[in-house]
């Protein structure tokens, strides 16, 4: 396998999550009839019922007026419901109707198996190396980079 014009460690990891990312929506579309992004908003709402639109944007890592327009379709569609916050009338909380939650146990049995299916070509070893790798590159992300020269010398 040759290695990418462009071999940084960054982008290596951009292609293999677009590609993934295009593959799994599309399966999801088909099967569920809800995008990748409208699924992030589902699964948010049904892992923690009450998530405002603002804590939806920030853990689902999408735009607030993506989010806005996602949420507008799910309601019309009736997989989630907005209700004024109970604590505060300017936050809007989402909760999933008995259709919204349903999808996203589908589209969960349906991710399973695709990750399956993905991670099919490594070892149980690998895969457990993989993960914690992974592990350890999100703390080292959300830590920051350790770059003690920020200019590059010519």
């Amino acid at each position: 396998m040759s290695r990418p014009a462009i071999d940084f460690l960054t982008f290596r990891m951009d292609v293999v999550n677009d590609q993934a990312k295009q593959m799994a929506s599309a399966i999801y579309e088909e099967a569920c009839d809800v995008s990748l992004r409208e699924l992030r908003v589902l699964r948010l709402a049904h892992r923690q019922p009450g998530i405002t639109q603002g804590e939806v944007s920030s853990k689902a890592r999408l735009e607030k007026t993506l989010v806005s327009k996602l949420v507008t379709s799910l309601a019309r569609r009736e997989l989630l419901v907005r209700q004024i916050g109970t604590e505060d009338a300017r936050w809007v909380q989402l909760h999933l109707t008995a259709s919204g939650r349903e999808i996203v146990k589908q589209c969960d049995r349906l991710g399973r198996k695709m990750e399956k299916s993905l991670l099919s070509v490594l070892s149980s070893e690998e895969v457990e190396v993989f993960e914690a790798c992974l592990a350890k590159l999100a703390v080292q992300v959300e830590s920051g980079f350790d770059v003690s020269a920020r200019k590059v010398s010519r």
